[in-house]
């Protein structure tokens, strides 16, 4: 464990962690938050910044099965609508904006189905957004650069590769 902000968000992970319930996603969110307000100054999270990798894996636990990852986008990078299978992810700014839209896919009595925008939303520094399995979302880079976490219920890379995520890439914003 590279710090102590890194090493106590893993203590209240893994006590706070029920399965997916409104309490694991509220002790969750507190830990992400705590986790956003504590790290600026330590050097992982310096690092982070200096580098800007496109990802890099904080922590994996092998009990539960989560994972906390950092990301780096840059201003502009558009991520298409899309799900995470049969996942739940939790997304917390570190430093930046971005805009995250939601979605609802809809068919109509004639079978056809579309995305259909809910909103969207700005995110600053300290948000945080949850996203169970089947909602749909898309985000954007408003900023120079913004650090994320990405706390995930499991390794989406198989989610991804067993074929229960969805990507609307044709879509257009």
């Amino acid at each position: 464990m590279p710090s102590d902000s890194l090493r106590q968000f893993v203590k209240d992970a893994q006590e706070g962690w029920s399965g997916l319930n409104s309490d694991t996603v509220t002790r969750l969110t507190q830990a992400l938050e705590r986790l956003v307000a504590n790290c600026g100054a330590e050097a992982w999270c310096r690092k982070i910044h200096e580098e800007k990798p496109e990802t890099v894996e904080l922590y994996r636990d092998e009990k539960w099965g989560f994972v906390l990852l950092a990301h780096t986008e840059r201003k502009g990078l558009y991520r298409p609508p899309h799900d995470h299978g049969c996942g739940w992810v939790f997304y917390i700014l570190q430093h930046g904006k971005n805009r995250i839209g939601t979605y609802r896919l809809v068919t109509d009595r004639q079978g056809h189905s579309s995305l259909v925008t809910r909103g969207d939303s700005t995110k600053h520094p300290g948000e945080c957004s949850v996203y169970l399995p089947g909602d749909i979302h898309d985000t954007e880079c408003m900023s120079d650069y913004i650090v994320q976490f990405r706390l995930t219920s499991s390794d989406f890379a198989k989610e991804k590769a067993e074929g229960r995520m969805t990507v609307f890439s044709d879509f257009r914003r």
